[in-house]
């Protein structure tokens, strides 16, 4: 018995320890685990604090719009940029404030789902606005930030929790942009005798300094501002409205007739954008002259430029008048400026060959003048009803050199242009003229085949005209900037790719200094469904971008137009029924030429706004803490 016992008693001992051991590998364990879960929330808590600088650094970015509504209004528009400060000093403190309260107010929280594990909060603290560089056409200011990004992992506290900290500088560029930075500018939108509706698609950024119309639901992809306080809204007969056929509104819609989509918003009272009507500059340009001296070239210079000097056949010194015709500026061997046409032009052809060839046709009276530009030896030539004139070294093409001027891709003419066109279509295209409905069939990019190109691929090419142009044909590029990465496009126009780094400059600017861009009816009719790249500016008061007989022409489909419309008053340029359905002239489509954002692509020599503007705001990281 007592051998039994003590085996017992050894049997329940070796059970107490065992248990024992097993409850301390099992404590292990789960601590183990715990400490493995604290370890993986922690990291996941540091990979959401730093998802939350990344965010940070977007956000002072992506807050331009709302810092330039800041800084617009203490901007001093008559101080001289070059040598005083446009956002004055005693404003600089007041700035600081107001940005970091943007920041701190719209950008505080990560969107929905943009991090997959945990959340991250952040908070910004800006001080020591400041001045950085001066110059005639642009300035900076430089601010210092800290950003403080807190990123959470689970809950209770088993969750994670770190925080990271940057400290930065970040630089604000004031500059006067391109009027071609905007996909549609006009001082007076047309909104009492008119408006944009259903159908109508802007997809870049827009401005009307004032009077604002819709009806329907037009569609505003990029933000949309005026400098009014609200916009007139209509109704037509059977959409659901009640009341006067226009109504001036202090918000966004009138419902249930006319609900426009803002998709990024309808920004009212905003700064007025005053249009420089000016192309004294353009002439200079074309005349090898430097083009940021906007005083008039006097008749002896613009006689001793185009070489007009031969005593004692003609002294440009006794009689510098300037015969009619078409001149490239040149000194005997090499291009020396762009190309200058005295007089009116019945017509201008601008054809691309697809071979590295730009050919410019000129028609005046009874005589024709072809310049040809070729890209790929280097040289202008000129013929006049057909006979050669000349051949030079160098190419018309690009902006003119500042200060000095240049070769240059500006032709300008002291006359009207009747007629401004690309080489045409080789057919019909596979679309109708009824909206809504077959003009729909034709794509917006790349246009069809049958229409050939005006541009070359290296063109950069600004028009300019004192009078009136009118529009009787299509005007596209060589290579279509929305198809420069297509593997299929490129695939049928291997000349449109691009090289590493490469970037895709064809460009077209086209300007009346006193008159309107008008698209003809008569004698020459311009096509259905008319397509338009580049930017068209009529700035003079009172003038537009007008369709004739926009009424009684019948319906001619859609108007494409890539790049931007800057105008003093807007034109119709169509007629719908109550149904949104087009009766006469042309819908309008505006497609946003990407290129052209923050002036960053503008047309040569093309003409800047008055006032500055916000450019760009560039963030530079200069330490980063973890805590």
């Amino acid at each position: 018995m007592r051998r039994q016992g003590i085996a017992l008693i050894a049997v329940l001992v070796v059970a107490a320890v065992m248990t024992l051991v097993g409850g301390i590998l099992f404590m292990g364990t789960v601590g183990d685990l715990r400490q493995t879960r604290h370890t993986l929330q922690t990291a996941q808590a540091r990979a959401a604090a730093e998802a939350g600088l990344t965010y940070a650094r977007y956000a002072m970015e992506a807050a331009r719009p709302a810092i330039k509504s800041l800084i617009a209004p203490k901007m001093n528009l008559s101080a001289n940029p070059a040598t005083e400060w446009i956002l004055p000093e005693a404003e600089w403190g007041s700035i600081a404030a107001g940005i970091q309260a943007i920041l701190n107010s719209n950008y505080g929280t990560l969107p929905s789902g943009a991090i997959d594990q945990g959340g991250a909060s952040v908070s910004y603290v800006v001080t020591r606005f400041r001045g950085h560089v001066r110059a005639r056409d642009s300035q900076s200011y430089l601010a210092d930030y800290v950003v403080i990004s807190t990123g959470t992992s689970g809950t209770g506290s088993a969750g994670g929790v770190r925080r990271v900290e940057e400290k930065g500088v970040f630089e604000v560029q004031l500059g006067r942009p391109s009027l071609s930075q905007w996909l549609f500018l006009v001082n007076d939108a047309g909104g009492t005798g008119g408006f944009f509706p259903t159908g109508s698609v802007f997809n870049g950024p827009v401005h009307a300094n004032h009077n604002w119309g819709f009806w329907g639901r037009p569609v505003f992809k990029d933000v949309i501002s005026t400098s009014d306080d609200g916009a007139w809204y209509w109704h037509l007969s059977g959409d659901g409205c009640t009341g006067s056929s226009r109504v001036w509104v202090r918000g966004d819609s009138r419902p249930p007739c006319t609900v426009p989509d803002f998709q990024k918003g309808f920004l009212r009272s905003q700064p007025v954008i005053p249009l420089p009507t000016s192309s004294l500059s353009q002439q200079r340009a074309a005349l090898g002259m430097d083009p940021s001296n906007t005083s008039a070239p006097t008749a002896k210079e613009i006689c001793f430029a185009l070489r007009l000097h031969n005593p004692p056949t003609k002294n440009c010194n006794s009689n510098p008048s300037v015969p009619d015709g078409v001149y490239l500026v040149n000194d005997g061997i090499q291009v020396k400026g762009g190309i200058y046409v005295q007089g009116n032009l019945n017509e201008l052809v601008v054809e691309a060959t697809g071979t590295g060839q730009q050919i410019y046709r000129f028609t005046q009276g009874s005589n024709t003048w072809v310049i040809t530009v070729d890209y790929i030896s280097g040289t202008t030539t000129v013929l006049k009803n057909g006979n050669p004139q000349g051949a030079y070294t160098g190419v018309p093409n690009g902006p003119a050199p500042l200060g000095t001027g240049g070769p240059t891709g500006q032709i300008y003419v002291t006359g009207t242009i009747a007629s401004l066109r690309g080489p045409g279509r080789t057919g019909p295209l596979p679309c109708g003229t009824d909206y809504p409905g077959s003009s729909d069939l034709c794509p917006d990019h790349p246009p069809p085949g049958q229409i050939r190109p005006a541009l070359s691929k290296e063109t950069q090419l600004h028009i300019t005209a004192v009078g009136k142009i009118g529009l009787t044909g299509d005007l596209v590029y060589e290579c279509d900037p929305t198809k420069a990465t297509d593997p299929t496009y490129l695939a049928g126009k291997p000349r449109c790719a691009l090289g590493a780094g490469e970037k895709l400059s064809t460009v077209l600017g086209v300007m009346s200094q006193t008159d309107n861009i008008e698209i003809e009816n008569s004698p020459i009719k311009a096509p259905d469904n008319l397509y338009l790249w580049g930017s068209y500016l009529s700035g003079s008061p009172g003038k537009g971008f007008t369709v004739e007989n926009y009424s009684g022409r019948g319906k001619q489909g859609k108007l494409r137009l890539f790049g931007g419309l800057i105008q003093s008053t807007d034109q119709l340029r169509g007629t719908i029924n109550p149904s949104g359905a087009l009766t006469s002239g042309y819908m309008e489509t505006y497609d946003y030429d990407l290129r052209f954002a923050d002036s960053a692509l503008a047309p040569p020599n093309f003409p800047t706004v008055t006032i500055f503007d916000v450019q760009k705001i560039l963030p530079t990281p200069l330490s980063f803490r973890e805590f």
